[in-house]
């Protein structure tokens, strides 16, 4: 009885040693995926009935908290140059989540602001906006990152293929504990656009959009979920979350919400504990067909 006693622990134990070490390792194992995201009524083609390429193609990363990060700033740069030699880049970015909170937020800045540098010097603008462990972070720390913020914000960015400006508005996270889904900002007076796309850290503002918008919400860009970072049979990863898309069965890639098409990234980094298994980190490069 003791000797199957003993040799039960030693397997528990042995099973755990190698579920923590492959958690370190699947960490590390950056993955780029590319994406369509197809908005209104286009079907990927130019509007004169050619297939050029996309309106836009950006590159999205979040989710980076810095202190359970092992995907160096190097990597993340390194992603940026090929992808931008291979098809171009119009713009990169970040879907909030700084650090672990506000004590830690400038221990991120020279790997944010690295990755802005090389940036600039390839002309590619450079967003973000904050996710809800960043809610208490000073503005003027987040003022010292080099990216634009988003929060509260809208940019146009001019299609490859005609000209037209496609619109991306930001929104803040407000945090867990007294959450507010902000209203996306209004379009701007006298431009025209052809599709809105909204960045928000939380994938679940998609449920919270106003009903009464006087202008549409065509597709959003989010994180924070981390495709459940350590993925369990059941799904005990969310219990503690209190996110809703998950018991929904969605926790990344791409979805048809309420008619706005969502997409939502695994992340970078890790939360808690600088593991990941089933949920590779990721950056995404995503065409735009509006």
């Amino acid at each position: 009885m003791r000797i199957t006693v003993l040799i039960i622990l030693t397997s528990i134990i042995a099973v755990g040693a190698i579920l923590m070490i492959w958690g370190l390792i699947e960490a590390a194992m950056l993955k780029v995926t590319h994406d369509k995201l197809i908005l209104g009524d286009s079907d990927g083609s130019s509007p004169d009935g050619s297939n050029d390429g996309p309106d836009l193609r950006i590159m999205y990363f979040s989710d980076l908290h810095r202190e359970m990060c092992p995907i160096s700033s190097k990597r993340v740069i390194s992603v940026i140059r090929r992808e931008h030699a291979s098809g171009g880049l119009d713009a990169v970015i970040f879907g909030g989540d700084i650090s672990e909170g506000r004590h830690h937020a400038l221990k991120s800045l020279d790997y944010l602001n690295a990755i802005g540098d090389v940036l600039k010097e390839l002309g590619i603008p450079y967003m973000a906006v904050t996710g809800n462990h960043d809610t208490e972070v000073p503005p003027e720390e987040i003022g010292m990152f080099n990216f634009d913020n988003m929060d509260g914000c809208i940019r146009y960015l001019k299609s490859r293929r005609d000209a037209r400006y496609i619109a991306f508005a930001g929104v803040k996270d407000t945090g867990r504990k007294h959450r507010v889904w902000m209203t996306p900002p209004a379009p701007s007076a006298g431009i025209e656009y052809s599709s809105y796309i909204l960045l928000s850290h939380n994938p679940d503002h998609v449920l919270h959009l106003p009903p009464e918008l006087p202008y549409r919400v065509d597709a959003m860009i989010s994180g924070h979920i981390h495709g459940g970072q350590i993925r369990t049979p059941f799904g005990w990863e969310f219990v503690l979350r209190h996110d809703e898309l998950p018991y929904k069965g969605i926790i990344s890639g791409l979805h048809d919400i309420n008619g706005v098409k969502l997409f939502i990234s695994k992340g970078i980094g890790c939360v808690f504990l600088p593991f990941r298994i089933g949920a590779r980190p990721e950056v995404n490069v995503i065409e735009v067909y509006s």
